[in-house]
């Protein structure tokens, strides 16, 4: 079973590991409130995955390739796709249910998407679906992290609770080339992340996300690649932290109100690859919703 996002890019990589825990050694009482939180939390993740198919959002996501001080050292990429949510908890599969995010590309650098754009080794035109992070708060999920209860902390001015994880598998990185590409290669990673949960003390609901790597991760080249790079065998991913936030968006007739991703910010440091440091800030707007069964969705 793999956790981790595969990517296609010039020789360099974006790196998501998604994965949730059980409870550490604890007193008696502690472990007990924490295994509630948590699998409040899987509730409501779950109404989350089910509500939310019906539902579209504008994604603007903007790359920008980073100077050693982490200042912007060029022109950032600007890219608008359409989103939604496809998750089949029936599945006939070996494997535990996990949502997707499906993306279909608008535009890049406010232009209609031309060929080369379709084309260009870069995330996230290539990415047609992923993985949503919240998958890992799925009940089938759980048990492959480790969750540890920290002290409350203040969210947006209020009192939240926090939960700590990391991910028990050891990492592991799969590579293969992208065909009719020379340069691009796409990569997944499993395990290697840690991060933290803020949720809401009473709805259980996400209201952040955060994580980054447990440790340095090599990405072995392909051999023909690696010929062309001086010899060079792989790239090291240095770091790669990742924030999401949520927030309440409401909407109207009828009336419903759904904790909905608002933002993501992404830092990704390399070492010996073609794009050292990248910066990509994503956005979600412009929320609908559809009543129906279904809708046409254009190729």
């Amino acid at each position: 079973m793999r956790r981790g996002v595969a990517r296609v890019v010039p020789i360099v990589a974006v790196l998501v590991g998604t994965g949730v825990a059980a409870a550490g050694a604890q007193s008696r009482e502690g472990a007990v409130d924490l295994a509630t939180i948590l699998e409040r939390a899987g509730e409501k993740v779950i109404e989350y995955f089910a509500r939310a198919q019906s539902l579209v959002c504008l994604e603007t996501v903007r790359l920008q390739p980073l100077g050693t001080g982490l200042t912007a050292d060029g022109f950032a990429r600007v890219v608008e796709s359409e989103l939604r949510l496809s998750w089949d908890p029936l599945l006939d599969t070996a494997l535990p249910p996990e949502a997707k995010t499906l993306r279909q590309l608008l535009k890049v650098n406010g232009h209609q998407p031309r060929k080369n754009d379709h084309d260009n080794c870069t995330a996230p035109e290539q990415q047609a679906s992923e993985t949503q992070p919240l998958s890992m708060l799925l009940p089938e999920q759980r048990r492959d992290y480790v969750f540890s209860l920290a002290r409350p902390e203040k969210l947006d001015g209020r009192t939240v609770l926090v939960v700590n994880y990391r991910i028990t598998t050891p990492t592991s990185v799969e590579v293969s080339e992208v065909e009719g590409k020379d340069d691009c290669i796409s990569y997944e990673v499993e395990g290697g992340v840690r991060g933290r949960l803020w949720l809401d003390p009473d709805t259980h609901e996400v209201l952040r996300l955060d994580q980054g790597l447990s440790g340095l991760v090599e990405v072995p080249l392909p051999r023909r690649i690696a010929r062309r790079t001086n010899g060079n065998s792989h790239f090291t991913v240095e770091r790669m932290d990742t924030s999401i936030r949520f927030k309440a968006i409401t909407f109207t007739d009828p009336d419903e109100t759904l904790v909905l991703p608002v933002s993501s910010t992404q830092l990704r440091v390399t070492r010996g690859s073609g794009q050292p440091r990248l910066r990509t800030v994503t956005e979600y707007v412009r929320y609908r919703r559809f009543l129906t069964g279904a809708r046409v969705v254009q190729p």
